[in-house]
C-alpha cells in the first residue's frame, strides 16, 4: 500500500461529453442512446445520473500505472500467466478489506461482469432451464437468462413500508418463494446481487446463509455478482457469499470497476468453488486477452488505491445526505432511502404521481425531457412494479447533483 496521501477535489466538474479523449457511453448525445433512454434528442443541457460509473477522477497511483504503461511502448499480446504481482494484488486487497481469503489458482477473468454472467449461463444451464433473480434487478440479470432461451424465476424482493419496523423502501427476501422456486426441477441456478442494485441491501450472514442452505438443499448453482462489494455505508459490513457458506457451489464475480471507476476496462475475476466449474468456465467463455492497461490499473488500486477509495467512499455518502435532505425538503412526498451499499439511490415517486394525477410515461417525459436530468426507469428494473421507480447514481459532482434535483423537483411541483 502507498503511504502517500493525496487530497482529491472530487467537486471538480470533469467535460465528459465533449472532450476528445473520453468517449463517454454515460455522456454521449448518439441518437441510440436517446432512443434507448426514451427522449428525442439528449443535449448539452442533459444531465445524466442513469448508469453505474463516476464523474470523478481516478486515484493517482492508477493514472501513474497507466502512463507507466503507455511509456513502456509496446501493446502486444499480454498475459496474466506468471503475473503473481496482478494475484497478490487481489489476495491482498479482499484480505485486508474483507477477511476474505481468496484462492486465486480458483479464479479466472472475464472482459466485464454481464459477460460473466451469460458465459455462467450458458456453461452451467441449457435452454429451457429455470434460473432464480429477485426483482427489481439490474436489468442485464433479465437479458442473460431470456437471450438465452432459459427461463426466469422471479424470487420478488419483499418491499417494506413506514408501517413496517424496517421503515419505508426497505426490500428483503421472500425465503418460503425462494425455497418453492428452487425446488422446481427446471431451477438450476440463481443469480445474486450482493450489495442488491438497485434497492441498496447489503445482506446479512443470516440471509446469505439461508439462501444458501436453499440451494445447497435442491442443488442450485450461486453466481453472485458481487461488484459494488466494496461500497459500502459506513456501519455496514460486507460479507461474501462464499465466504459465508464455503461449503456451497458458488462463483462470484468481482472487479475494480465500480470501485475505481474502472468500468471502461472491463477486468471482471471471478472465483470458483472447484477446478471443475473453472474449467467449465473457461472453455465456454473462450480465449481472451487481457487487456495491459487493466492489468496496470487492477494492480495499482489494489496495491496502492486505499487513500482515494476512503476519500471516495465518504464523498459518496455526503452526496447520498445531500440529495435525501433535498427530497425531504422539497418533495417529502417521494420516496428515498439511503442504501447499506452501492452507489445507487431508488426513488419511488408514486405517491406525488398521484397527487399530480399522472402516469409513470408522464413522470418519465416530466423528468427526462422537461427537467432533462437522464434517471434510469424502474422497469426496466422491475417490468411488472417498477412504472413510479427511477434509479438514479450519485458519484458526480455535488454542484451538478443537486442541479438534477433542483431540476426534477421544479417540473414535479404542485
Amino acid at each position: 500500500m502507498s503511504s502517500q496521501h493525496v487530497t482529491y477535489d472530487f467537486d471538480r466538474p470533469i467535460d465528459r461529453r465533449h472532450d476528445a479523449c473520453s468517449y463517454s457511453q454515460k455522456w454521449s448525445c448518439a441518437e441510440a442512446l436517446a432512443q434507448r433512454l426514451g427522449v428525442k434528442e439528449i443535449t448539452d443541457n442533459h444531465i445524466a445520473l442513469f448508469t453505474a460509473d463516476m464523474d470523478l477522477r481516478c486515484a493517482q497511483p492508477i493514472l501513474d500505472a497507466l502512463h507507466a504503461t503507455v511509456d513502456h511502448g509496446i501493446f502486444g499480446y499480454s498475459t496474466l500467466d506468471g503475473c503473481s504481482a496482478y494475484t497478490d494484488a487481489i489476495h491482498g486487497w479482499f484480505e485486508r478489506h474483507d477477511r476474505w481469503d481468496v484462492d486465486c489458482d480458483l479464479m479466472s477473468l472475464s472482459a466485464g461482469t454481464v459477460k460473466a454472467l451469460d458465459v455462467c449461463v450458458q456453461a452451467f444451464t441449457k435452454p429451457g432451464d429455470g434460473i432464480i433473480i429477485q426483482r427489481p434487478v439490474y436489468p442485464p440479470f433479465m437479458h442473460v437468462v431470456e437471450d438465452n432461451d432459459r427461463m426466469i424465476l422471479n424470487n420478488q424482493l419483499i418491499r417494506h413500508t413506514a408501517k413496517d419496523p424496517e421503515g419505508d423502501l426497505y426490500y428483503s427476501i421472500d425465503f418460503d418463494n425462494l425455497e418453492e422456486l428452487a425446488a422446481r426441477p427446471e431451477a438450476k441456478m440463481f443469480i445474486l446481487c450482493n450489495p442488491h442494485n438497485p434497492v441498496g441491501r447489503v445482506w446479512s450472514v443470516e440471509e446469505l446463509e439461508h439462501m444458501a442452505q436453499i440451494c445447497m438443499k435442491h442443488d442450485v448453482l450461486i453466481v453472485a455478482d458481487e461488484i459494488h462489494g466494496d461500497l459500502v455505508c459506513e456501519g455496514i459490513t460486507m460479507h461474501h457469499m462464499a465466504q459465508v457458506a464455503p461449503e456451497a457451489r458458488v462463483i462470484t464475480c468481482t472487479a475494480v470497476n465500480k470501485t475505481f471507476n474502472l468500468a471502461g476496462l472491463a477486468a471482471t475475476n471471478v472465483f470458483f468453488s472447484n477446478a471443475q466449474d473453472k474449467a467449465c468456465f473457461e472453455e465456454t467463455r473462450g480465449f481472451v486477452e487481457p487487456n495491459p492497461f487493466a492489468i496496470s490499473a487492477v494492480i495499482a488500486a489494489y496495491n496502492e488505491g486505499d487513500d482515494w477509495y476512503e476519500q471516495v467512499k465518504a464523498y459518496i455518502e455526503a452526496n447520498f445526505d445531500t440529495v435525501i435532505a433535498y427530497f425531504a425538503d422539497h418533495l417529502p412526498d417521494v420516496g428515498v432511502r439511503r442504501p447499506e451499499g452501492t452507489y445507487i439511490l431508488w426513488f419511488d415517486f408514486e405517491a406525488r404521481c398521484r397527487k399530480l394525477g399522472i402516469d409513470g410515461t408522464e413522470l418519465h417525459r416530466r423528468i427526462y425531457d422537461e427537467a432533462q436530468v437522464l434517471l434510469q426507469d424502474g422497469s426496466n428494473f422491475d417490468p411488472d412494479g417498477g412504472e413510479f421507480f427511477q434509479r438514479m447514481c450519485v458519484p458526480t459532482p455535488r454542484t451538478m447533483l443537486l442541479d438534477a434535483c433542483e431540476r426534477i423537483a421544479r417540473v414535479l411541483a404542485e
